[in-house]
């Protein structure tokens, strides 16, 4: 067996491990399964060798364990520096578009104006909440390909928004 499906098995057989692990750190479902998927994927990049299953767990625990952390520390900065300043964000944009206001039809169509790759990208960040790095990580292209997969959406959500409105 080569070492990727070495991790592929090991991954279904101790994956709701480690998401439970993850859940009771982060205590979000929807970021620990992304610090889960991210734990494996850095098992097959790395030279990470399945030798047993309790070696092959501490390692996959530590290396979940300080995935959730660094999420912590992005999402408590985050929050730190929006209450900081938050008086000076006072009738600023949060985001370039009113994302509730969106529907789904509208995303739906804003979509359809992508290529399938850059389909991909904008629901990995913009649907998944994932960033335009981690993104870029995952399907192996430059953050700046993420930016302009975005910015097309964004203005097709604009233009089609516009349209309606019109």
């Amino acid at each position: 067996m080569d070492r990727r499906a070495a991790i592929e098995a090991l991954y279904r057989e101790t994956g709701h491990l480690v998401l439970r692990r993850c859940v009771r750190v982060l205590r979000r479902p929807e970021e620990a399964m992304d610090a889960t998927q991210w734990t494996y994927l850095k098992a097959i990049e790395s030279d990470f060798e399945v030798r047993s299953r309790p070696e092959a767990l501490a390692w996959l625990y530590t290396t979940a364990t300080r995935r959730c952390l660094a999420l912590l520390r992005t999402s408590s900065t985050r929050s730190r520096l929006l209450d900081r300043y938050a008086d000076d964000l006072v009738g600023m944009p949060t985001t370039p578009i009113d994302v509730d206001a969106i529907s789904r039809d509208l995303v739906r169509r804003a979509l359809a104006h992508l290529d399938e790759a850059d389909g991909e990208l904008v629901v990995m960040t913009w649907g998944m909440g994932l960033t335009n790095e981690r993104a870029a990580e995952l399907r192996g292209v430059s953050t700046r390909t993420v930016g302009r997969a975005r910015a097309a959406f964004e203005g097709a959500l604009r233009d089609l928004g516009a349209m309606e409105g019109a």
